[in-house]
């Protein structure tokens, strides 16, 4: 996705993300599209005006050629954008969230929302506020700055929502120890020094124990041989590092040591990760 140099000034805040749950389809309650659509429609309550680039193969192009304002190119926010449209907020609201929503099962649809749905922006009129690329799950990126209330918005609606949330785009925590960066983000730890670097699944992970009288972590991972034959052999070829994630990790003392065991806790409460947090005097 490419914004134009206007609207690329202000950099994303939070992040929306989902975990690709066994057996939940994108339409379905904790699906992919379903859980951006819920995201979206609490944006657009901060928003006053939308963009969005449908490709003429969309089963809904000649509907919102029709109902939404063609952008002229020199006022498109998207690079390289063929078919860029503009919605105003509320009064556009009931197309635009037509063009969202995938009924259950319907096929078309979903090829629509996912391969024919380039781009999507809400904005303010200060900035943008969300931006996505619909077949691009990991682009999905909020600038709540200026924007008091829409991250606890966002977070009251995904709350019983499993496997989804919205979180700090940098990553939950950062610290260093021995020469060694550590960054726990949604979906891994990840680990660098000057000679490697390796990023370690939180979905192996199966319990984080405290140790804080070592000022230390102790890890425990699902072993290798219960991954697939694909990604072992990912692993394999491109990172061997990433197989053998670390049993022990060091933490800094006192009180960053207490936020690193939060953020381990937030993101098992949020996405529903099955590891368990303990301390050693549990």
């Amino acid at each position: 996705m490419g914004f134009t140099e206007k609207f690329d000034a202000a950099e994303p805040t939070h992040r929306l993300v989902s975990r690709s749950l066994s057996g939940v389809k994108d339409w379905d309650e904790l699906g992919a599209v379903t859980v951006e659509n819920r995201a979206i429609r609490v944006l657009m309550d901060y928003g006053t005006v939308v963009h969005l680039e449908l490709e003429p193969k969309h089963g809904q192009f000649e509907t919102v050629q029709r109902e939404l304002v063609r952008v002229p190119d020199s006022k498109c926010m998207f690079v390289r954008s063929d078919h860029e449209f503009r919605a105003s907020l509320p009064e556009d609201r009931v197309v635009i969230e037509s063009v969202l929503e995938i009924p259950d099962g319907d096929t078309d649809a979903w090829t629509d929302r996912l391969f024919y749905f380039d781009e999507f922006a809400v904005l303010t009129d200060q900035s943008w506020l969300y931006r996505s690329v619909p077949h691009e799950t990991h682009i999905r990126e909020i600038n709540a700055g200026g924007h008091e209330g829409v991250i606890e918005e966002l977070n009251e609606t995904l709350d019983p929502v499993r496997g989804s949330a919205v979180v700090p785009f940098g990553g939950l925590v950062s610290w260093t120890t021995d020469d060694t960066t550590y960054d726990l983000k949604w979906d891994s730890l990840y680990c660098s020094n000057k000679e490697k670097s390796a990023s370690y699944d939180l979905e192996r992970l199966k319990q984080v124990t405290v140790l804080f009288s070592e000022d230390s972590l102790r890890l425990d991972w699902k072993p290798v041989s219960q991954e697939s034959l694909l990604r072992r052999t990912v692993w394999r070829v491109l990172n061997p590092e990433s197989a053998t994630p670390p049993a022990h990790v060091e933490i800094p003392a006192g009180e960053d040591g207490e936020k690193i065991l939060e953020a381990f806790r937030q993101l098992r409460e949020k996405l529903g990760y099955e590891y368990s947090v303990e301390t050693a005097s549990d």
